[in-house]
């Protein structure tokens, strides 16, 4: 179902030239499955356990601040012109929280943890956010591949 081409244990600096594949019908599966698989690939690229586990305290901020639907990797799909780098459209209001600068301060292998993961949710806010970020900021490539999969 997915495709990492790496090979086990290489560091973060090396991975950065590789692909993931990611097949659209893992959203048949249960959350805890594609969690398990995005951690898997997650730990491909070097990432430990207590960046995992930042994952899920970032998640848990999310939730608190009702900013799922928010941009918190930085990247914007400007209505219709693609996605851009928009460093200040994250912002909770009530109470006041940035979530992309928390994202960005998050330790970089935990971003990069949290980047795989959301490549695996059903939201494509969330899916090409991430592949936006992962390209541009860690130079992995996403391969999306099943009926509907995007090609650009």
């Amino acid at each position: 179902m997915f495709d990492l081409q790496i090979m086990q244990g290489t560091p973060m600096a090396e991975a950065t030239k590789h692909t993931i594949t990611v097949d659209l019908d893992m959203f048949d599966k249960t959350p805890e499955e594609k969690t398990a698989h995005a951690n898997e690939i997650a730990r491909e690229f070097g990432v430990g356990e207590d960046a995992l586990a930042a994952v899920e305290d970032f998640k848990k901020e999310l939730t608190k601040h009702n900013a799922w639907d928010l941009p918190f990797m930085g990247y914007v799909n400007e209505d219709g012109y693609g996605y851009a780098y928009v460093p200040n459209a994250a912002i909770t209001t009530t109470p006041y929280w940035d979530a992309h600068a928390a994202f960005l301060a998050l330790p970089k292998d935990a971003q990069t943890a949290f980047a795989i993961r959301m490549l695996f949710t059903h939201r494509p806010v969330d899916r090409y956010g991430a592949d936006m970020f992962l390209h541009y900021q860690r130079g992995i490539s996403t391969n999306f591949i099943g009926t509907g999969a995007n090609k650009y």
